[in-house]
């Protein structure tokens, strides 16, 4: 009886620690999306002609990775998403290489800003490599009523949205287009990953050159 009592409170115990620290997980997650939404604002236009969605935000500034859009607080490698979306909106800076571009990143933010660009993701969380396509799919589901009201805080009647990536464009095109927004593309926009860069440059730019 007491060695069935003891594994009972080493049990609850493995419990409580896994909740807390799921919790504390969750917490730092909020935490950090709340301080690289406040980077974001910053360059919130006034008036919001194009709106970008991608997936989700990027992981902690120390943190490498390709999604740091609105972090310009140093010269980053490897910004694929920020790179290709200037050299695909601006000509002058079609054929930059990132090390020409990233200097002056600030400076770049500032003209999305003045030219009416702003970028959201889908969900508010950053995800790891680790989950799935499905498990993101469905997340993007399960963030779909937050997601549009979030879209109706920043759009208008005039605002264009492209939806980046197969994961938000086969889970929120047709809602959001359902819930009266304009949605330019009819089909996924890349990421700009290691091996579709052009493919996401080139889709960007024919969307948005005559619109």
């Amino acid at each position: 009886m007491l060695r069935c009592s003891g594994w009972l409170e080493r049990n609850e115990l493995v419990e409580r620690t896994t909740a807390l620290d799921s919790y504390r997980t969750k917490r730092y997650h909020i935490l950090m999306h709340k301080h690289y939404d406040a980077i974001r604002q910053q360059y919130r236009p006034a008036h919001i002609r194009y709106l970008l969605i991608a997936e989700s935000p990027p992981p902690s500034a120390e943190t490498q990775s390709s999604r740091h859009f609105y972090r310009s607080e140093q010269v980053r490698t490897d910004d694929r998403l920020f790179v290709n979306t200037i050299k695909a909106i601006y000509p002058e800076a079609a054929e930059q290489t990132e090390k020409q571009i990233e200097p002056d990143k600030e400076k770049w933010l500032r003209r999305l800003q003045q030219d009416g660009w702003y970028m959201i993701e889908a969900l508010e969380v950053s995800q790891r490599h680790k989950v799935t396509k499905e498990e993101r799919q469905e997340k993007i589901r399960e963030a779909l009523p937050r997601l549009i009201e979030r879209i109706a805080s920043l759009a208008d009647k005039d605002t264009r949205i492209v939806l980046i990536k197969s994961n938000v464009f086969d889970v929120a095109a047709e809602p959001l287009r359902d819930a009266g927004f304009t949605v330019l593309n009819t089909e996924l926009v890349d990421y700009p990953g290691r091996f579709n860069q052009r493919d996401y440059r080139e889709k960007l730019a024919d969307l948005t050159a005559s619109k």
